[in-house]
């Protein structure tokens, strides 16, 4: 298993540095970036060898696609020149999160929801990553942060209600923890989960809501990157926050170099 990190530009020297397999960029750089921005992320990524392998941040709040006001030619366009370079850097694996696009707004029934997020990825999403040979992920979210796909179960049942050959799930320990997922739900998705975030989901600072992980006992960790290799889990990324990357990426890389 592949091990990344994601964040910006100013994390990529010393994400390479610290070790990692490659680097998940958002999507929004792609996307909507000018022309001065990504290339200097090309630049950076070129510069320190390190492979933008995935991408996160998907859509953005503005840009709904579940509800009355999805507006189809703003997302292809959006998509168009996203995939495209992302498809320059070498990206295998696009995560669908987005927690406040795919929000179901009040009165809009559920299953509307459903079909609306169907179509978003049978229609436009999953097709464009095709052309790329890309991999969309759908990540589950806790219900603090969005009020449709909150648990990996769900996540892996809409992806095979799409049953598209690019289209697939991801596991985010934060999370799973919110939801009290377990790891045999991992486990019982075997083939389903193909990316997948890692975080400490209990910081001790409350200022923020995940960290970096420190020590290999403060979490099982080691259940976590058991049940994704049995699941057939390709690349795991920290998704985290942190107040001193440099120093808590080398803690994190040797946990999770422990454990991959």
């Amino acid at each position: 298993m592949k091990i990344g990190v994601c964040g910006g530009i100013e994390r990529i020297k010393s994400a390479a540095e610290c070790g990692f397999d490659y680097f998940e960029a958002g999507f929004g750089v792609f996307a909507s970036s000018d022309s001065e921005a990504y290339d200097n992320l090309k630049s950076e990524l070129k510069k320190y060898g390190l492979p933008c392998k995935a991408s996160n941040s998907f859509i953005p709040g503005e840009i709904k696609i579940v509800g009355n006001d999805v507006d189809y030619d703003c997302i292809e366009s959006y998509l168009v020149r996203g995939y495209e370079r992302a498809a320059e850097l070498g990206v295998k694996t696009v995560v669908l999160g987005s927690g406040f696009s795919r929000m179901i707004p009040e009165n809009y029934p559920y299953n509307y929801a459903v079909n609306d997020i169907i179509k978003f990825v049978k229609l436009y999403a999953a097709p464009l990553a095709a052309q790329y040979d890309m991999m969309l992920v759908l990540e589950p979210i806790c219900k603090e942060e969005t009020n449709i796909i909150n648990t990996v179960s769900e996540g892996a049942m809409l992806a095979s209600a799409i049953n598209m050959p690019n289209v697939a799930a991801l596991a985010d320990l934060y999370h799973m923890h919110k939801v009290h997922d377990t790891y045999a739900d991992i486990q019982n998705l075997r083939g389903m989960i193909r990316h997948a975030h890692i975080s400490n989901p209990i910081p001790n600072d409350k200022s923020f809501k995940r960290i970096y992980m420190k020590y290999p006992d403060e979490y099982d960790y080691k259940g976590f990157f058991d049940a994704l290799k049995y699941a057939g889990c390709e690349r795991i990324s920290i998704e985290a926050q942190t107040a001193d990357f440099e120093s808590d990426a080398r803690e994190a890389v040797k946990i999770m170099n422990m454990y991959k």
